[in-house]
């Protein structure tokens, strides 16, 4: 420690900058285009309407684009678009990777709790104890449709788990990559 308190590599570590701007708009870059391939997932391959944030309209009409990975893909990507956005969110994305590995397993464990709450042991009671609650008004109305209505899979979990480790990989690898351009 010197005088001041803080060691040299303390100090160096304050005044470094946040990720350059091509880091940062990279990982929002890989998160929109993931977002935007799960978008055409239920535009394609699935009921649009379903959704719960998407509007009620006429999905491509094209016919399936992605076959059965459709069941999973979106299952995958919302943990990984998330992770990343979460990332690119902090103050420097891949400076300490217990904190990007913290936002995979905040997405991971969001995903997860939904998936859960669509096993027919728990939506009913979840569904009913939301709208005692919070009333009736269109989100918890619109939830518990998604809880009365979802259907659990353990596929969605694997995809889910899958999709945050896959972020988890990609965001040390870039800080793997960053920490060697550093040195």
């Amino acid at each position: 420690m010197s005088s001041r308190g803080i060691d040299a590599a303390q100090a160096s570590d304050l005044v470094r900058p946040a990720a350059g701007p091509g880091r940062r708009t990279a990982l929002l870059l890989l998160a929109g285009l993931a977002l935007l391939l799960g978008l055409l997932v239920y535009l394609a391959d699935r009921r649009a309407a379903g959704a719960l944030l998407l509007p009620r309209f006429a999905a491509l009409g094209s016919g399936p684009i992605f076959g059965v990975i459709a069941q999973w893909l979106p299952s995958f990507i919302h943990p990984f678009a998330f992770s990343l956005l979460s990332a690119a969110a902090m103050r420097q994305p891949l400076a300490a990777p217990r904190t990007f590995y913290g936002a995979c397993a905040f997405w991971w464990a969001v995903n997860l709790a939904f998936e859960l709450a669509q096993h027919p042991r728990f939506s009913a009671p979840l569904a009913d104890a939301l709208q005692s609650g919070l009333g009736q008004g269109a989100v918890t109305a619109a939830i518990s449709r998604y809880l009365l209505h979802g259907r659990f899979d353990w596929g969605d979990i694997a995809a889910l788990s899958a999709g945050a480790l896959a972020a988890a990989a990609l965001l040390g690898l870039l800080q793997s990559t960053e920490d060697e351009h550093e040195s």
